[in-house]
């Protein structure tokens, strides 16, 4: 090889993010997770979700892009997941938040039952903060798995539910906030 095909190689490795296939990415929580937000002791937002995996925002994972950032699929999922149990969130200032950071994404292909899969792992750190100082903090392993057939977008999809349902569903966070 010549240095030419070398820089060309090099060229095309460093910019594969950009080869990634875009998706249009509605996300809507059906799930039904029966945690009642309703009479929340304090006010609550869903602050901004930030991304920690450096690169391209809109990546899902390598090879898929969203039509959007994934910080925002993210806090949108956060926000239908708390007023599907009943919150009134705050938009402006509030006595507590929820923020986020997404850590790493992962699309692999695993073998379920015979059925070629993609498998969708997030990991997004997700904090309660109030009274100036951080009061529960976890970090969530959203994972959504779906036959190959069906694409990124479903596999997100459940993703996103798992997220909220594994949220929800932790007591300490439920004793903070309730």
């Amino acid at each position: 090889m010549n240095l030419r095909h070398i820089l060309i190689a090099a060229l095309l490795i460093i910019s594969t993010p950009a080869f990634a296939a875009e998706v249009i990415v509605d996300y809507t929580y059906t799930g039904n997770h029966r945690t009642d937000f309703s009479n929340l002791r304090a006010s609550l937002k869903v602050a901004d979700v930030t991304d920690d995996r450096g690169g391209e925002l809109n990546l899902i994972a390598e090879g898929y892009s969203a039509d959007k950032p994934l910080t925002d699929i993210i806090r949108n999922a956060l926000i239908q997941g708390f007023e599907h149990g009943g919150a009134e969130l705050a938009t402006e200032d509030s006595e507590m938040q929820v923020v986020g950071r997404i850590l790493s994404s992962q699309l692999r292909t695993v073998d379920r039952s015979g059925v070629e899969s993609l498998q969708l792992t997030i990991r997004t750190n997700v904090a309660l903060r109030g009274r100036g100082r951080t009061i529960w903090e976890t970090t969530l392993f959203a994972r959504g798995t779906v036959p190959m057939d069906e694409g990124i977008v479903p596999a997100l999809n459940a993703a996103m539910d798992r997220m909220i349902r594994e949220l929800v569903s932790d007591d300490y966070f439920l004793i903070e906030i309730q």
